[in-house]
């Protein structure tokens, strides 16, 4: 597609392929401007969704890029957005850069925003999250008695704890979800939070659910930022239990559901999501614990 027909970008300095990133989008960087994701037709309904649902969400945090434009065009069989630029580097490659203390302030504010994108209620007669994440969570459960290569004392514990545990879901909020708020979505910018990107993954449910992959991928990237990513949310109150019950059996759903998936896409990766799931048992000392091991509040 060539984006220099685009009338928008008619006085563009400088149009670039990024090529960062899991995403299969086509993306493009329009000077310091505009970020360009292009796409398949057949993706063009849920993508419109996603533009319109950035839409919404930049009203409610400056962080949140401006949903500038979405286009089908049909003789080429693609379509594309246009979303506002946000400069700086992904928290995973800045991260490491900053002291201790920046990494947890820069994950308080990422919570503190991320609190803000949970106001936006799932539309009307939207399934109910028990419903919709109780049927995912008993096909993972399924799933994960047939793969080979995992202790069945670690089945067990998994299995226990979340069948002993996902009443908790019920009447849970369903509200909007990011559904991969990691340090490799966030944008740092001279030692700030800059701003959340990738948006592809956004779903609607129970908002404590867009935390758990904290504990899964995120403390491999930086401690501190988890941390500060839950004090955040909480405004840096005093995180109560209710918080941690549904974070601990989130993150054991999350434990099953990667074992799981990474059986799918080969040994390299399920060794990979094996270990990390291990890791989470191991810091809630096999769920006889709500909190885990990494959370201090010491920053």
């Amino acid at each position: 597609m060539n984006l220099e027909r685009i009338s928008l970008f008619d006085d563009a300095k400088m149009i670039v392929e990024l090529h960062k990133g899991l995403s299969t989008d086509k993306k493009y960087q329009v000077d310091e401007k505009f970020l360009v994701r292009v796409f398949p037709f057949e993706d063009v309904d849920k993508r419109r969704k996603e533009f319109e649902v950035v839409k919404e969400l930049s009203r409610l945090s400056e962080y949140v890029p401006e949903a500038v434009k979405f286009e089908v065009v049909k003789k080429e069989n693609l379509a594309y957005m246009v979303l506002g630029f946000l400069p700086g580097k992904d928290g995973e490659e800045a991260l490491v850069n900053e002291s201790e203390r920046q990494q947890y302030l820069i994950g308080f504010k990422a919570g503190q925003e991320l609190k803000k994108l949970h106001k936006l209620q799932a539309p009307d007669g939207y399934e109910s999250w028990y419903s919709l994440k109780k049927r995912k969570s008993d096909k993972y459960l399924d799933e994960l008695h047939n793969v080979s290569g995992v202790d069945m004392a670690v089945v067990e514990i998994l299995e226990t704890y979340i069948r002993e545990n996902e009443h908790l879901m019920s009447g849970r909020p369903n509200r909007f979800q990011h559904d991969d708020f990691h340090p490799n979505n966030l944008i740092v910018q001279n030692g700030e939070f800059a701003g959340f990107i990738d948006f592809q993954r956004m779903d609607w449910g129970d908002p404590i659910h867009d935390l758990q992959k904290l504990g899964f991928f995120a403390i491999k990237v930086s401690v501190p930022f988890s941390i500060g990513a839950i004090d955040g949310y909480h405004d840096g109150n005093e995180v109560p239990s209710e918080f941690w019950r549904l974070f601990s059996l989130y993150s054991a759903m999350h434990a099953v559901s990667g074992i799981v998936w990474g059986k799918k896409m080969g040994d390299k990766q399920f060794n990979l999501l094996l270990k990390y799931a291990l890791d989470v048992l191991k810091d809630h000392d096999d769920f006889k614990e709500m909190i885990p091991i990494w959370y201090k509040r010491e920053f």
